[in-house]
């Protein structure tokens, strides 16, 4: 009799062990709550059917990916990068291409940080569309020809200066040696080309902005979406994460067969483990 008591006893606290090892690690509660709360894709502004890598301003941090979180106000949909923010005109998703233009620019040209626009080389490339320009700040009087140059004025220590904006961008000569401020732009060369045949004002190009194209692999992504789960980001690994129902993955949410020592760091392997413990405890009862 005691021997059936404590067979049974074994029986519980090893399966408790291999059925249960994750449910009060706070772990599977929090992938539970990420797969809530990160849509499988969200409106920002004007634009909708926006995913991973993006999330919004009001989502948790880890629906996204850190370099590409949105903030969405009203019809405006605007993204910091390398610390400058840019308003968003254009998403195209198959071609993993934003359009983009520095909001300072979007203002005032004449109201600028005077920041050159850099980008993260690990999360974005310019596009072949993209041709540079200069805006030069503060300048003497210029009287060299230059065919795509265009003149302007803004206020500056209190008086009116002049400034120029020229296509494509020019390198260290007179003309740039003569400005105080000097800046280089990308612009998108269809704008700039209309730029010169006199189709498009200073503001009209700098506004239409140039285009980014993002290199954050989609691939697991789809991956994940397609198995149902939501895609997500790991800070504390730095890397891609696909929120499941149950428990997180690294890439989807199909069950697959595990190794066989595995059994206890996945409870989908259980029902197979249990079949053995009974075996034993069936020759427990045959060998007294």
């Amino acid at each position: 009799m005691s021997s059936s008591i404590f067979r049974i006893s074994l029986f519980i606290l090893m399966f408790s062990q291999l059925r249960f090892p994750l449910v009060f690690s706070g772990y599977v509660n929090v992938s539970e709550e990420a797969y809530s709360k990160c849509s499988a894709s969200f409106s920002c502004g004007i634009f909708t059917g926006i995913g991973y890598p993006f999330w919004r301003n009001d989502q948790p941090d880890y629906c996204g990916h850190p370099g590409f979180k949105l903030d969405c106000q009203g019809e405006r949909a605007t993204i910091d990068i390398n610390s400058q923010k840019y308003d968003i005109n254009e998403i195209y998703h198959e071609s993993q291409v934003l359009r983009i233009a520095k909001t300072d620019f979007m203002l005032n040209i004449c109201r600028v940080s005077f920041i050159n626009s850099t980008l993260d080389f690990n999360l974005f490339e310019y596009t072949l569309s993209d041709q540079n320009a200069s805006l030069l700040y503060d300048c003497d009087h210029l009287t060299e020809e230059q065919p795509r140059k265009r003149e302007f004025t803004c206020p500056i220590n209190n008086r009116s200066s002049e400034c120029y904006f020229t296509v494509p961008a020019i390198s260290s000569d007179e003309l740039s040696r003569r400005c105080k401020i000097s800046l280089l732009i990308p612009v998108l060369e269809i704008f700039a080309d209309h730029f010169t045949n006199y189709l498009m004002t200073i503001d009209q190009v700098i506004k239409e902005g140039f285009e980014v194209r993002w290199i954050i692999d989609q691939e697991r992504c789809r991956d994940c979406h397609f198995s149902g789960g939501k895609c997500g980001y790991n800070r504390t690994i730095n890397d891609f994460t696909c929120f499941c129902s149950h428990q997180p993955s690294p890439r989807t949410c199909f069950r697959t067969q595990p190794p066989a020592n595995s059994a206890a760091a996945n409870p989908s392997t259980a029902p197979a483990t249990e079949l053995v413990m009974r075996d034993k405890i069936d020759e427990m009862d045959q060998h007294p």
